[in-house]
């Protein structure tokens, strides 16, 4: 399974090839191991409306029942601000995923995109960092589940041992470290029903979706209409300020990767071309003004204080339903703000308020189970491109040929997720996520960059038929190419450079340097090519259906920029911890990955059956080369 591995220069070829777009778009007549394409195909039975529920159902979640609390404790209420950044960066960058998934509607997402864009090695690297945000993103929701779960029945039975389910210390009284066997149940839940079929796990995963908005609505509705909105719970509205807001916002900003679960989703969409883009956009532009809204509602119900780490919208209600405004403040000033909640009794200072907090402590739950089910569902299509592309290991391109989904990545991905729901903190869990999250977003917006050039170049090749012209055009695209390559990478080295200086020193003035760096590098980018649109409208292969990112390339761009602003305000501990698993996931390609590679091993197959043969025209000094019969001019 595993080889010997030596580094030389097939193997530089081998981790930069790339796949075209053909190839993407098109499912191979059979799987890595031989099994016939009727086992392996997926059956595309979703629609527009299902991929927006999808979405939410995938963002909204632990994002929005846990996150408030932990973002607002580092950003304070100024944590809807975080959010908003958030939604505005992955709007930029949903436009990049919406063209590659309308242009390449299979299974895969990023990683098939960054496959086709920069090649090999990164694709896998990408596909890694998937690995990454969608099984680590169920556990959160899992253990965010079992928290709200726990809370909920103790508030209904009034039996304490009921915490042990949720709080199981593993090391001792010494050292706060516990596991949570209760998040197990919903992953095992999740799995079953992923085990039935695309249909039925849509119509739970609407199901859920639904419930979890009406909930959210309560919450809202009890803010506005219940008096508890108070100005002096915004006040100071962002009392770390900007390094505050960027260390929130990427804290929270794994939350929003519902809308990659959406691209991953493209080879079983009808239509995907045109409900691709809806799905994307539009579930990410509802789930922005949820985060938003609920944000600004649950922070203004209570002091940020009150709220706590692991149910911060039922402390927010309870904590009114329990003690006056003043009383609220007076507590904080004496820094007692556990009495509200712990010193709780009827009768209450706002019974109703009680009421909708064990509504919303039991209701969460809808809300959790779809963000967990949701990341659980895109997990095993990940495992199932890279497989197919002989990246990962052949089992899981198996399709079960009755139910046509993954089913041995599906238990796979439930039985790591179980794991780690009950064995990793939230808040570990939720900055590595954020981490990984952030590089493959950075991947697909300057993928789409690089793709857009090329199809641009092809575009013009097409017109021109003289060999001189078209020599002269790969020349000018070679040329191009390189530089917006240089270009590209200096704009992200430049602004990761400036967003560490800003969060981590006081030093201003390498910050204003490298951003004066990285908008020469934009400008540059912008300004290479002669147009990056009116030749590729000339293009045969661009159908007027396809959608394609407007303002292009100040979106993608300005997309890259914001993800690697926030990369740069993570903790340096999450940095270490994702080198770390950087690190395993180049050992892991390195011994398996490059050896099984389907394109490799079809490249090596083409040259032992079609030898190279080059020669030189008679009427030209343009040199050709006849590869297996077709004219390829070098």
């Amino acid at each position: 399974m595993f080889r010997h591995y030596r580094f030389d220069r097939s193997t530089l070829e081998a981790m930069f090839q790339k796949k075209s777009l053909a190839d993407a778009k098109d499912s191979p007549e059979e799987a890595v191991d031989g099994t016939p394409a009727t086992t392996t195909s997926l059956k595309r039975s979703l629609t527009a409306l299902d991929l927006v529920l999808y979405g939410v159902g995938s963002s909204v979640g632990a994002g929005i029942f846990v996150l408030v609390g932990l973002g607002a404790k580092i950003t304070g209420p100024g944590i809807a601000i975080s959010f908003m950044g958030c939604g505005l960066a992955c709007v930029l960058t949903s436009l990049a995923y919406s063209e590659f998934a309308s242009l390449i509607p299979a299974s895969g997402s990023a990683f098939t995109y960054t496959y086709v864009a920069f090649g090999e090695f990164f694709a896998f690297l990408v596909g890694w960092n998937l690995i990454l945000g969608y099984g680590f993103t169920a556990s959160v929701a899992a253990r965010a589940w079992a928290d709200y779960t726990g809370d909920f029945l103790i508030k209904l039975t009034g039996q304490n041992w009921i915490m042990w389910m949720t709080e199981f210390p593993l090391v001792g009284k010494e050292v706060d470290y516990t596991c949570s066997p209760l998040s197990v149940v919903i992953i095992a839940i999740s799995t079953a029903v992923l085990l039935r079929g695309a249909k039925d796990s849509s119509m739970f995963n609407n199901f859920m979706t639904i419930m979890n908005l009406s909930i959210l609505l309560l919450v809202v509705l009890s803010a506005v209409f219940s008096g508890s909105l108070s100005d002096d719970n915004f006040t100071p509205f962002v009392p770390k300020g900007l390094p505050g807001i960027l260390r929130g916002a990427g804290l929270v900003f794994y939350a929003f990767i519902g809308f990659d679960m959406v691209a991953s989703l493209s080879e079983e969409v009808i239509h995907p071309e045109k409900n691709m883009p809806i799905g994307i956009v539009g579930s990410l532009v509802v789930s922005t003004l949820i985060y938003v809204t609920v944000s600004l509602c649950v922070v203004g119900m209570a002091p940020f204080r009150y709220l706590g780490e692991t149910i911060p919208i039922v402390n927010a209600l309870m904590t009114n339903a329990c003690c006056s405004h003043d009383e609220q403040m007076e507590q904080m000033g004496i820094d007692q703000t556990e009495a509200c909640l712990l010193d709780c009794q009827m009768p209450y200072e706002k019974p109703t308020m009680a009421v909708i907090g064990h509504i919303v402590s039991g209701g969460a739950i809808f809300g959790l189970v779809g963000a967990c089910f949701t990341s659980l569902m895109g997990q095993p299509r990940i495992f199932y491109r890279m497989a197919k592309d002989g990246l990962w290991f052949p089992m899981f391109a198996k399709v079960d040929p009755e139910t046509q989904v993954m089913a041995r990545g599906i238990w796979v991905t439930g039985i790591v997720a179980g794991f780690m729901s009950c064995f990793v903190p939230l808040e570990a869990l939720a900055n590595l996520i954020s981490f990984g999250t952030l590089m493959v977003f950075t991947f697909v917006d300057t993928g789409v960059v690089l793709l857009r050039l090329e199809n641009a170049a092809q575009a013009s090749l097409e017109t021109v038929h003289r060999l001189v012209d078209k020599e002269k055009e790969r020349s000018e695209f070679r040329h191009n190419h390189r530089r917006v390559t240089v270009m590209l990478m200096l704009f992200i080295v430049s602004l990761l450079a400036a967003s560490l200086f800003l969060s981590h020193s006081h030093m201003e003035w390498p910050i204003f340097t490298f951003l004066a760096i990285a908008s020469v590098c934009g400008i540059t980018i912008i300004y290479t090519p002669a147009s990056w649109t009116t030749k590729q409208q000339n293009s045969a292969s661009h159908h007027h259906s396809l959608f394609e990112c407007p303002c292009f390339p100040v979106v993608p761009l300005a997309g890259a920029g914001f993800n690697t602003f926030m990369m740069g305000s993570l903790p340096m501990s999450s940095w270490l911890l994702c080198l770390v698993w950087m690190i395993l996931g180049m050992i892991v390609y390195f011994l398996y990955g490059i050896h099984h590679s389907q394109l490799r091993n079809e490249d090596l197959q083409e040259a032992d059956t079609f030898p190279l043969v080059t020669y030189t025209s008679p009427t030209t000094d343009v040199k050709k080369a006849d590869y297996g019969g077709t004219l390829v001019i070098t």
